[in-house]
């Protein structure tokens, strides 16, 4: 299969999960795992060929299969022919180490792919209090549903983020990471935003734009715009106020809490205002595919584009706990027209996205690491870029103070 073709595959399991119970059953046959270990296996993201990795979403009536045959892991249709091979994606070598307090990295980070680092510093969020939660969202009934071993629900400090940031950088010199969190009970505040960048400035320290920790912070804005202002003085190198649905009949009626505590014209004002300080291609908005007609995403892509701002499409994925638990994602063939029309809005407005410099010196996220979604696949396929992961993997090795200035200057 060629990329394209693998980039259909990764949009097919998105949208239409896995079959894993053979899995299962091949891993304690073939593998010799405990059953009891085996049965209770869910991984959480999956490597196909030619660097293309995708998030695992278990689907008993899934179009694919895992298998294990003649010990590889391949990917099976429906009649048992073999699709392609497959990988899971190993931890990055730092990931048993343990903060300064004491606790595990396993219960601070995930890991994206080889390069993105992803900590959800607080899965509570005061909408679910109030009644005003997204429509979609489970954050916080989240950890009644899922066993400890795939989600840690416990509240990270700026020490622990940092810890792990810290000990990164041994294995890469400009390591990425995504930090998001649920809306603080106040609502208006950073709610631990600060504390986070006063924690990285003093460990790590910047000088200017091009000098920050490659972190986006995904939370949202404040009633006060002055913070965006702060936010980027104190350090933050990339920021995304995430619309989840453009259409601003369907905003009201999805994302209520959004609405009636931060408004939608404010919102749209702090994106902008975000983009005058952090540039273009430091602020991000994500939308959810399938909520809202493809005519009102995509004149939101537009929308984003236009103003430098990047938008970060992923399928709707119905999730226990939520409001929306039990409905339906959009069709693959959907998803595969809509996001491809993304695309091309993004290459045509944001050129930027289109070359290497780009997602090797200013994104703060891997492109081929964002398993959640495949925008930035198509993108990258589209404007002909082969360097995957544009030299960010997390090395399996230590690197030396020499080899971090060769990395810096590549």
């Amino acid at each position: 299969m060629d990329r394209k073709e693998l980039i259909k595959l990764k949009c097919d399991f998105l949208i239409n999960g896995l079959r894993l119970n053979d899995l299962r059953k091949d891993l304690a046959m073939q593998s010799g795992w405990d059953e009891t270990r085996a049965k209770r296996f869910l991984p959480a993201e999956l490597k196909l060929p030619k660097e293309v990795f995708v998030q695992v979403r278990e689907n008993p009536e899934a179009n694919f299969r895992l298998r294990i045959i003649e010990n590889s892991l391949v990917v099976q249709d429906r009649a048992g022919s073999i699709i392609c091979a497959a990988d899971f994606v190993s931890q990055p070598p730092f990931a048993f180490e343990k903060t300064s307090d004491g606790k595990m990295f396993s219960d601070i980070v995930v890991y994206n792919g080889t390069c993105n680092l992803n900590f959800t510093w607080n899965y509570f969020c005061d909408y679910f209090r109030t009644k005003t939660a997204c429509r979609f969202c489970n954050l916080t009934p989240a950890q009644d549903f899922y066993p400890e071993e795939n989600i840690t629900n416990s509240f990270k400090n700026a020490r622990q983020i940092a810890d792990v940031i810290e000990i990164a950088k041994m294995y890469h010199a400009d390591p990425k990471a995504i930090l998001t969190r649920g809306t603080p009970s106040d609502k208006n505040g950073l709610g631990g935003t600060i504390q986070i960048l006063e924690e990285l400035q003093k460990r790590f320290g910047f000088n200017g734009h091009n000098d920050r920790t490659k972190v986006l912070f995904t939370i949202s804005p404040t009633t006060n715009i002055n913070d965006v202002k702060l936010m980027y003085d104190m350090g933050m190198h990339s920021v995304s106020f995430n619309f989840e649905v453009f259409d601003k009949g369907y905003w009201k009626a999805i994302v209520p809490g959004k609405d009636k505590y931060i408004g939608r014209e404010l919102w749209e004002n702090s994106l902008i205002e975000a983009v005058k300080y952090f540039g273009e291609g430091r602020v991000f908005s994500a939308m959810i595919a399938g909520l809202e007609p493809a005519q009102t995403l995509l004149e939101g892509v537009e929308w984003c584009a236009e103003r430098g701002i990047i938008p970060i499409v992923v399928p709707f994925s119905p999730e226990t706990g939520s409001q929306f638990e039990g409905f339906r994602p959009p069709t693959y063939n959907w998803m595969m027209d809509t996001t491809r029309r993304a695309a091309d809005i993004l290459l045509e407005k944001m050129p930027v996205v289109g070359t290497e410099d780009y997602w090797q010196n200013e994104a703060p996220i891997c492109a081929e690491c964002f398993t959640g979604g495949f925008l930035y696949d198509i993108v990258k396929e589209n404007a002909g870029l082969t360097n995957y992961h544009s030299g960010h993997s997390l090395s399996k090795m230590k690197i030396t103070g020499v080899e971090k200035d060769i990395i810096s200057l590549n």
